[in-house]
């Protein structure tokens, strides 16, 4: 007994052993390119850094406090209101197009190859496109034309008034796709039997979607809702590529790297990455809460 407890012991020594040897490295890369680079960020966040090896002075949470005492960086948070606007519909136009797209159609597959296409397109090529098709007597000013609406027509994205809405609905158009995925993907993991066992009882497509559909993928619409929350301040190659942040679309990220790289602002730039970052957490474990108890079954 006694050499059998011995080998027993050594077996768990080494399944430890093992164990630890697998997670060191991964432990490592963790700390070295997360957990340091943001430890450094918030350091620095404290301080009135100006880049490179220059010196720098802890001025406190005087950073902070100029993001909401200064209009320019309080403003970026009305320009994300656009694209959280437009996050929020793309949820719901991406649920009804899976639910659709979820049914036996024919030439589904195409259908689906054009909903997700826009998403795998790289996000410069296609502000680059809809640059051209803004411009004045560009792709839209021409489709307008042809329907009859030439007294609508504007200057989109040169004019304060129409160009956050402009770049919001390229936004939408891109991301349409990713979330059409997600949830189509979710749905398809739902038995076929629920959906044959209501249109015996006589469910219709509307019932069908209240009372199986949604209740399943409940924690997914709260996932992707969280995501479009936090990509709405987070979005950054739209607005930079078609207006460099001018006529008031300046979004966090844009005034982000204006503040580090045009005014060598380091420290105040730091402080407001952690800002978004404290915003993202905040959202998560709001969200966590609300769908607290799809997360508990989501593990039985």
């Amino acid at each position: 007994m006694t050499n059998q407890k011995k080998l027993g012991k050594k077996r768990e020594q080494q399944k430890r052993r093992t164990i630890v040897l697998f997670l060191i490295i991964p432990l490592f890369f963790l700390l070295y390119f997360t957990i340091y680079p943001i430890a450094k960020m918030l350091f620095y966040s404290l301080t009135d850094w100006k880049g490179s090896a220059s010196p720098y002075q802890f001025v406190g949470f005087s950073n902070y406090l100029n993001i909401f005492a200064t209009e320019s960086y309080r403003n970026v948070f009305f320009t994300g209101s656009y694209y959280l606007g437009a996050g929020l519909i793309q949820q719901v136009i991406s649920l009804f197009l899976a639910v659709v797209m979820n049914k036996k159609i024919q030439g589904s597959g195409i259908f689906k190859g054009i909903i997700f296409f826009p998403f795998i397109m790289n996000g410069v090529a296609v502000a680059m496109v809809f640059r051209m098709f803004y411009q004045v007597n560009g792709g839209l000013d021409t489709l307008m034309n042809i329907m009859g609406m030439q007294d609508y027509i504007k200057i989109w994205i040169g004019n304060p008034k129409t160009c956050n809405y402009a770049l919001a609905l390229v936004y939408l158009w891109k991301n349409v796709g990713y979330s059409f995925l997600i949830y189509l993907g979710t749905m398809q993991s739902i038995p076929a039997e629920y959906y044959d066992a209501a249109s015996i009882d006589g469910a219709g497509m509307w019932a069908q979607f209240t009372a199986i559909t949604f209740p399943n993928i409940k924690m997914i619409v709260g996932l992707m809702a969280t995501l479009s929350i936090v990509n709405s301040i987070a979005i950054f190659d739209i607005p930079y590529v078609l207006t460099n942040g001018k006529n008031g679309s300046n979004t966090f990220s844009t005034t982000l790297i204006e503040t580090a790289f045009t005014y060598n602002k380091y420290g105040q730039a730091c402080a407001m990455a952690i800002c978004v970052l404290a915003i993202a957490g905040v959202v998560m474990v709001f969200k966590n809460i609300v769908f607290k108890e799809e997360n508990e079954n989501s593990y039985e």
